[in-house]
């Protein structure tokens, strides 16, 4: 009996300390000192059965079981203790989040089989979206933030046969009820370093980025403007923090690298696929900073280089298309984006961000009946220069009776040949890719700080076809997309 009792004191004294090399766990005194004090109890009960005379079996046969009871609720308490360990190593949010659209297309021209489509509506659309949100701090400098999502149509299970859905943009794009790895990194800043240095390395805060938390309502959520890359990513950054050599507050120059395409042999994981296709590297360096002399402001410049752009529909059944897979060529992607929060004391946030992309095709394309498809070219060999302009602004309106609602609107337009990395947009469809003008009106209605509302109004004009396609001149489009919808959403 004394083994028995000796476990819970040694995991009483364990819980209490917690490792103290790294986290210290505390219950109230009270509760410690009364754990204590029947522990204490129950040892004195155990060693007078031990000498009891065992003429006196009634009594005897009674006690064990009380002291049993009283182990057993002992361990119950210690199991609480252990619970509110694990929870103050990882802290867990939730997010719920249901929408209607109400969808419009004319002119729309479906990629799978040439034509050109009349006009197409969806005036049911529904989708739910959970995110189970992680965050850690493992120890003073090291710390582990980690996001999971299923997202789906109401009662649908698979999201269309296509090359532009992979594993960038999984979690982004509804598909079945299966938890998908939205992100989950370590941020680690060493110690001792001559200069501020951080590493985040893992699957990236890559989605969501600014500006889409004005739209959104919530806080920053990803280190790249949202008109640059808008998806999920793995890799590793280096941080260096420069406020204390330049004065401002919040500068930061980073260093990344990433994947834009792995293929691996399916029989053999460590080897490459017999495609011979080549992976799709990425290198970055971004420069941020607080505007000088504007309070809560951004400024983001951007360089992206992204080499051997993959495009693979070897899986694929798209008539004429499906079986093949190239590298066509090199992508340069370059962006200023500007945003300001509050702006003079007012009542107004504002933004704007500028896209620079230039193609580097190497000869190699794609055939679609007649047609060669190389990179933003028809040719394999045309080299092109994009460009695009995305703004808004948002209105709170000053009212605690109705939770200080919130209105906005946002403009964005793309040129014939502009691309850039944004296919893990929270709609159903990639504004920010539009090669045209988009325009987007919207209305967020607080209920209290875990739940708010949002309606809103969206208008694309596509100047150019196939919006968001990394290959072929698909020339002049009469399509037009109009989408009215509404959203609750939760977070807890």
């Amino acid at each position: 009996m004394k083994k028995y009792l000796l476990l819970p004191a040694l995991l009483l004294v364990w819980t209490g300390t917690a490792a103290a090399a790294q986290k210290t766990v505390t219950i109230p005194a009270e509760d410690y000192q009364a754990i204590i004090s029947q522990l204490k109890t129950l040892q004195q009960r155990v060693n007078k059965l031990e000498h009891r005379s065992p003429s006196n079996k009634v009594e005897s046969a009674a006690i064990p079981s009380k002291v049993t009871k009283d182990i057993n609720d002992i361990y119950d308490t210690l199991d609480e203790v252990e619970t509110k360990t694990l929870k103050d190593r990882i802290n867990f949010g939730a997010e719920l989040r249901t929408r209607v659209d109400n969808f419009t297309v004319k002119n729309h021209l479906y990629f799978s089989t040439g034509t050109q489509g009349v006009k197409e509506s969806n005036d049911n659309s529904w989708t739910n979206r959970f995110r189970l949100n992680m965050d850690a701090e493992i120890r003073k400098n090291l710390k582990f933030t980690g996001r999971l999502t299923a997202y789906k149509f109401f009662a649908g299970s698979n999201s269309p046969d296509s090359a532009v859905y992979g594993d960038y943009n999984s979690a982004h794009l509804p598909s079945g009820t299966n938890i998908k790895l939205d992100r989950a990194y370590i941020d680690w800043v060493p110690s001792g370093m001559p200069v501020p240095l951080a590493f985040t390395f893992g699957r990236h805060p890559s989605s969501e980025g600014p500006p889409f938390e004005l739209k959104e309502n919530r806080k920053r959520q990803s280190t790249y403007p949202a008109l640059l890359f808008d998806g999920e990513a793995d890799g590793i950054v280096a941080t260096i923090g420069l406020q204390r050599y330049t004065g401002w507050k919040n500068s930061a120059l980073r260093f990344a690298y990433g994947k834009g395409y792995q293929d691996k042999d399916s029989v053999n994981a460590y080897l490459d696929s017999p495609s011979g296709l080549n992976y799709t590297d990425v290198f970055a360096t971004f420069f941020e900073t607080e505007i000088p002399g504007v309070s809560n402001s951004l400024l983001v410049l951007s360089a992206l280089r992204a080499d051997n752009m993959a495009v693979d529909f070897s899986s694929s059944n798209i008539p004429y298309l499906g079986g093949q897979a190239k590298n066509v060529g090199d992508l340069d992607l370059y962006g200023l984006h500007v945003q300001a929060d509050k702006v003079m004391n007012s009542s107004f946030d504002v933004f704007m961000s500028l896209g620079l992309n230039h193609t580097h095709p190497n000869g190699q394309y794609l055939t679609y009946g007649p047609q060669k498809l190389g990179l933003l070219n028809n040719d394999g060999t045309s080299a092109h220069t994009g460009w695009a302009l995305y703004t808004g602004l948002r209105y709170t309106i000053t009212s605690a009776r109705f939770n200080n609602p919130k209105v906005g609107f946002e403009y964005n337009h793309g040129s014939e040949y502009w691309f850039s990395f944004t296919s893990g947009p929270s709609e159903l469809y990639n504004k920010l890719a539009t090669r045209g003008n988009a325009y987007d009106l919207y209305y967020i209605q607080p209920f209290n700080k875990n739940l708010f509302g949002r309606i809103g109004y969206t208008y694309v004009n596509y100047d150019y076809s196939l919006t968001a396609f990394p290959v072929g001149d698909f020339g002049k489009s009469q399509e037009e997309l109009r989408n009215a919808y509404m959203l609750l959403d939760c977070r807890f």
